[in-house]
């Protein structure tokens, strides 16, 4: 699938604390050969996880199709231009299969526990604004010059430039509607809010970067909207009550609390997961991350692959 294609993209994000690199193979594997476009890796420090950059460069040698998504880079972490440049080897690699996505960083403890700064949001938001900027010079392959509040460049190459011309797309993270959202609306290829958010609060939200996008310049339509999912799917509904029960179970509740918990997940049978993802991509959602229950299992990835999926693409 090229970016330029218009059918949904489905990405298994994974959330890789306390997992093996096992465990991360196989499910990145299992995402590629059952036609995923994306899985995603995050982001973090202080928690026992395998490093977010190294594993996606490790799992691109493992798999041959699917996109590679860091869910989100903190921008603090990395500088941008070493950043751009680990973003260019990596699309390089894997041959143009990279989605840079990045954001502000929102683990002040991690920040503080390693000795990395942390400003306020405000400044936080306008250096992830200033980095992507510096990225996108970068990326060209040319020499180029930077003079920003934060970053600055001199004269500085990246060579080889990345696969994807003119640029891998970018993904920025953040929710917040003042300042995170204009930036946003003014560097994204793609959007990312908060989990299992309902129609009318990506409405809300969509209100807000359509004002910034005007602001800066830029059409609605180059910001692609995502939606972040948890997947609850059964074969059928004796299955799903079965794995809801499990689930409320292990969180020592019961199974009519742990429903309600979930909000605007995606729960139930093939046929019922269609209905839901429908109304999202009838309102113009064009990017799925799914969180199915971990440890993710390949027999959820092959229901949802075989089952859903299909009712989503655009025919051949």
């Amino acid at each position: 699938m090229t970016m330029t294609d218009t059918s949904p993209r489905f990405v298994v994000r994974l959330h890789q604390g306390g997992s093996g690199y096992a465990y991360l193979r196989e499910i990145f594997r299992a995402a590629d050969g059952l036609g995923y476009d994306a899985a995603s890796l995050y982001d973090l420090l202080g928690i026992p996880t395998l490093e977010c950059w190294t594993t996606l460069s490790a799992l691109a040698a493992e798999t041959e199709r699917i996109r590679l998504i860091p869910m989100v880079l903190a921008n603090l972490y990395r500088h941008p231009a070493t950043l751009a440049k680990m973003a260019a080897t990596l699309d390089v690699i894997s041959e143009g299969r990279l989605v840079l996505g990045i954001g502000a960083g929102g683990g002040e403890g991690d920040h503080k526990a390693y000795g990395l700064p942390y400003p306020s949001t405000r400044e936080r938001v306008a250096m992830v604004g200033e980095a992507v900027q510096v990225v996108r010079l970068l990326w060209s392959g040319e020499r180029v010059s930077f003079e920003g509040n934060h970053y600055r460049l001199n004269n500085a190459l990246c060579d080889p430039a990345p696969v994807q011309q003119p640029a891998p797309p970018i993904l920025i993270g953040g929710h917040g509607e003042r300042h995170l959202l204009r930036v946003a609306a003014a560097h994204a290829d793609i959007t990312n809010m908060s989990a299992d958010m309902s129609i009318a609060e990506h409405e809300a939200k969509r209100r807000v970067v359509d004002a910034h996008c005007a602001a800066v310049g830029r059409e609605p339509s180059e910001v692609a909207l995502s939606h972040n999912a948890h997947v609850f799917i059964g074969r059928d509904e004796a299955a799903v009550e079965a794995l809801l029960a499990g689930h409320a179970a292990r969180h020592a509740v019961s199974v009519e609390r742990f429903r309600a918990s979930m909000g605007n997940a995606i729960v139930g049978t093939p046929e019922q997961c269609v209905e839901q993802i429908r109304l999202y991509t009838d309102y113009g959602i064009g990017w799925f991350f799914l969180l199915f229950p971990e440890p993710v299992s390949v027999g959820d990835l092959e229901l949802f692959a075989s089952e859903v999926m299909p009712h989503f693409r655009d025919p051949q």
